[in-house]
């Protein structure tokens, strides 16, 4: 359902404070602008493979009404988080069956069109931007509203497996009960905002450690970022998280200290193990978006520069 490039050494980060406008600021850059610094050492920047993961078709769910892109899970070793994560698109019109997640919490956050969410006796209008996490084992489906497909991602944690989804019969000979509340977020930029200048801007939308008012249990943490066309990142790495990097529009330049560099594009992501030093730019001639899921969450004490 997926495939993933290897390439050593490279990716990205967008989770922290700790971003400027310009990152020769930082070091040395060569004739692409990538910084050529020296860097500090790290406990693993040395043997480690940083992941391309590219969609392509994938499966059909729910009676095919959903189609479903893997793009982290069971099925590939290599990347090592605590969550799956996938795309899900719905037609116009079409839902997910009435299921539950054992154990599990489903975060969905909408791309494009609109859904109907439900979740046990709580009903959710979420629209593009928007995001809900589903508390474990709620009665839940999504439908597509409008005219519009729906498209989403869809982040299950602890790693979905088969197993670990009850629909059909199976909801009412086990004779589950919950009355849970999800946790609703309208607007990312609605979250804490880190003041990074005119090119960039990012807002922790879910973050169990540095918002623990909504009461989310996850230990990984979300945020959302806006580059201009040729906004920089600083050169970072987290101490002890990996990061994966969904870009949602635009085109984002990764690049590594050595100089090596990776283009991600709309609707494809990137896996950074912990402790690698990466930065990047938007390469696009429009606004960049992207959001960022680091595991464990995010928090600004184990986010290092070079300067640090």
């Amino acid at each position: 359902m997926y495939k993933t490039l290897s390439v050593i050494l490279i990716l990205i980060c967008i989770s922290a404070g700790c971003i400027t406008q310009n990152p020769g600021q930082t070091g040395p850059v060569d004739d692409q602008g990538i910084n050529q610094e020296t860097y500090p050492e790290t406990d693993n920047q040395t043997g480690q493979e940083i992941y391309l993961i590219t969609r392509e078709a994938g499966s059909s769910i729910f009676d095919g009404s959903v189609a479903f892109d893997e793009l982290t899970g069971i099925s590939d070793p290599g990347i090592e988080t605590g969550y799956s994560l996938g795309y899900a698109t719905i037609s116009a019109g079409n839902a997910t069956s009435p299921h539950r997640l054992a154990d599990r919490t489903e975060f969905i956050s909408v791309v494009a069109g609109e859904a109907l969410i439900k979740c046990d006796n709580t009903e959710v209008n979420a629209k593009k931007g928007d995001s809900v996490l589903l508390p474990k084992g709620v009665l839940q489906s999504a439908t597509a509203l409008g005219d519009e497909e729906l498209r989403y991602i869809s982040v299950v944690d602890p790693v979905f497996t088969p197993e670990a989804e009850i629909k059909g019969e199976s909801l009412f000979a086990l004779n589950m009960t919950t009355d849970e509340v999800p946790v609703i977020i309208p607007d990312p930029k609605k979250g804490i905002e880190w003041d990074i200048g005119s090119d960039m801007m990012i807002y922790s939308v879910l973050n169990p450690v540095l918002m623990p008012e909504m009461n989310a249990p996850v230990e990984y943490s979300v945020a959302y970022a806006e580059l201009l066309p040729g906004g920089f990142a600083q050169d970072n790495y987290l101490n002890g998280s990996s990061e994966l990097i969904c870009v949602i529009e635009g085109e984002i330049l990764v690049y590594t200290p050595n100089g090596n560099s990776i283009s991600v594009t709309a609707g494809n992501a990137a896996y950074i193990p912990p402790n690698q030093i990466k930065g990047y730019r938007n390469v696009a001639d429009s606004v960049s978006t992207i959001m960022s899921f680091v595991d464990p969450a995010w928090t600004p004490e184990n986010t290092f520069t070079p300067e640090n």
